[in-house]
């Protein structure tokens, strides 16, 4: 009997990962307005009734796919609070994980689907900033009201610091990388701005 829990459960999981990668495949493909719930039980090779019984509507899954994207390159709490991370290697994640996430292939893809269809739906625009920007800012702010209570930072508004701390990782890259317009940088240019950036926010807000 238990074996027979553990093989629904891996076939549950198997289902759901399958529509979600069915999903994601259709919303870069053809846009969130032209995706159905139809076509993605057809892509996933899954019956429509079986497509609701993991995903409620199109907005959950559209929202999915943007914490997909965002958890793939974001660090957890708890690795940023390990004291054996010194301050500046942790914000070293924060910022490669932020730069990687919105600069990937799939990044781009999905931001420039958000523009896209943001006029016939705004509320996509508010799910692609809730379930992917603002979990990003929720980490950093979170971080940094720890390292202010350890004494390392002062810091008056936190939530605007977080927000300028990315308003710099992007700095004069992200629009270049956005628009293709080359030359894109090099894995060292952007490794050596993350630092540049780190090294001017401590300087800035360290005790």
């Amino acid at each position: 009997m238990p074996h027979s829990s553990v093989m629904r459960s891996r076939n549950g999981n198997l289902k759901h990962d399958a529509i979600l990668k069915a999903a994601s495949r259709l919303f870069l493909k053809l846009g969130y307005t032209r995706t159905s719930m139809d076509a993605v039980a057809v892509e996933a090779n899954v019956s429509k009734q079986t497509v609701y019984t993991y995903f409620k509507n199109k907005d959950e899954l559209f929202c999915r796919m943007i914490e997909e994207a965002c958890l793939k390159h974001t660090p957890s709490y708890d690795a940023l609070v390990d004291p054996s991370l010194s301050l500046q290697d942790a914000l070293n994640k924060i910022g490669h994980g932020f730069i990687n996430m919105i600069s990937s292939s799939r990044g781009l893809a999905i931001h420039r689907l958000v523009m896209a269809e943001v006029d016939r739906h705004p509320r996509i625009a508010k799910l692609f900033f809730d379930s992917g920007p603002l979990r990003m800012q929720a980490l950093l702010v979170h971080y940094l009201n720890h390292q202010i209570e350890l004494g390392h930072f002062v810091i008056d508004d936190v939530d605007s610091v977080a927000s300028n701390f990315f308003a710099m990782i992007k700095g004069r890259y992200h629009l270049r990388m956005q628009l293709k317009v080359k030359p894109l940088p090099t894995a060292k240019e952007i490794d050596s701005h993350i630092a540049s950036t780190i090294a001017l926010f401590c300087r800035m807000y360290s005790a």
